[in-house]
């Protein structure tokens, strides 16, 4: 087998792109089937925002119905690992399910072992560790996934903050004060490096992700409606994690058109 193997993945003493067996560096040290998992975050040619402000964090994510005859309330791409900790996920649908059902595992665990609930540090890093663990095996592939992780998190001066970490296909892990993943996600990043401030209430915090968002799309897609939006949060008051009504969604986007 490992003969064969060698035979099919070098021609003329190079490495074909081609190769799916994740486990073998090409020559220039890369890993391509890892490559491209990430830019499976696209796929679906979507995007999220993560966003933390004072006292509560937030995800905007945007919202596309493929279909006319699905059902509109069956389409989402937030979900909850526990009803404190939420995930927005980016990628493979069916990647993404496996992603959020292997994180609600980890986090019922944890829960059964301990007796209380996981924090959002333990399960991203836990997270990453599973998705690492697909780079360095024959005959597995990473997921097609990436996923922002937000909560508030009960810190060492008794204070609940507000966190979000992204995991991505190769199981990196990091912390952000405000991120963007999928398909527009560097466009996104340089209106967040604009227009970010520390200390912004709920309301400033969701409307720069909606105007972010907004900024970084195409002219056929810039005109946001709530239909197209799916907004999460968690604040100090309430971290358990909750979807903004489309009526809400409208109002921030009204104010955004107003103020501009």
């Amino acid at each position: 087998l490992k003969a064969t193997v060698s035979v099919l993945y070098w021609v003329d003493g190079q490495m074909s792109r081609s190769t799916y067996d994740i486990s073998v560096f090409s020559p220039e040290g890369r890993l391509y089937q890892v490559e491209y998992s990430l830019k499976t975050l696209t796929h679906e040619a979507l995007t999220n925002v993560g966003l933390t402000g004072d006292g509560c964090a937030v995800v905007v994510c945007q919202k596309k119905v493929p279909d006319k005859l699905l059902k509109v309330d069956s389409i989402t791409h937030v979900f909850k690992a526990t009803k404190t900790i939420g995930m927005a996920m980016s990628g493979r649908v069916p990647d993404c399910a496996s992603v959020v059902d292997e994180a609600r595992y980890e986090a019922m665990e944890f829960r059964h072992d301990f007796g209380y609930d996981c924090d959002i540090p333990w399960l991203a890093k836990r997270m990453g560790e599973k998705a690492q663990i697909s780079t360095q095996r024959a005959g597995l592939r990473p997921l097609g996934a990436g996923t922002i992780l937000f909560a508030m998190e009960l810190t060492d001066d008794c204070v609940m903050r507000p966190r979000i970490y992204t995991v991505d296909p190769a199981g990196f892990v990091s912390p952000y004060k405000a991120t963007a993943m999928g398909q527009k996600d560097n466009e996104v990043k340089q209106n967040l490096e604009k227009q970010y401030k520390d200390g912004m209430n709920l309301e400033e915090t969701v409307m720069c992700g909606i105007q972010c968002l907004q900024k970084s799309l195409g002219a056929n897609e810039s005109n946001l409606t709530s239909a197209d939006l799916e907004i999460a949060i968690v604040t100090q008051d309430n971290p358990n994690v909750r979807f903004l009504d489309s009526t809400t969604v409208e109002d921030y986007i009204t104010k955004i058109v107003e103020r501009d």
